[in-house]
């Protein structure tokens, strides 16, 4: 369906998809209601209106199929562009498609040590581990970590 032949019922349908709101959507489009009730009205009747709500339904379509990013589509983009970079001879670009791949379907963990280096060096009991780790993580995450180290104990 083309645009609506009118100007007005045009911005007022692509505003209607951004915001989701009619009656903002139709003061915005340039309407000047007298009254409070008769903009809510007014705004209610173009959105109902059966070529309006056609042209919304086709632009949150269109909004749909633009933004249809899935991680299969991430995934064969990474796959495409690894095959590119060996047929082009770099190595270097085919590894980091690669790695890539890796952190998207989780096979690849990045890990970050917080604190300074040495802290956890200084921890001489369980005690000491499970404090950090309520301090780090809260009371559950300990509170899991010391039922794990309890059903290692002998």
């Amino acid at each position: 369906m083309p645009a609506l032949p009118n100007p007005r019922h045009e911005c007022f349908a692509r505003l209607y998809i951004q915001t989701g709101n009619a009656a903002a959507s139709y003061l915005r489009a340039g309407y000047t209601p007298t009254t409070r009730s008769g903009l809510d009205a007014a705004a209610c009747r173009l959105a109902r209106k059966g070529k309006t709500q056609r042209r919304i339904m086709e632009l949150r379509g269109q909004l749909a199929k633009r933004n249809a990013v899935t991680l299969d589509t991430l995934l064969d983009d990474l796959a495409a562009d690894r095959a590119l970079a060996r047929e082009l001879g770099q190595p270097a670009a085919a590894i980091t498609a690669t790695m890539n791949q890796a952190r998207l379907v989780g096979l690849l963990v990045e890990r970050k040590e917080s604190g300074q280096p040495g802290d956890f060096a200084g921890i001489q009991s369980e005690e000491d581990i499970l404090a950090m780790v309520r301090a780090e993580l809260g009371k559950e995450a300990s509170d899991m970590l010391q039922a794990a180290l309890e059903r290692e104990k002998p």
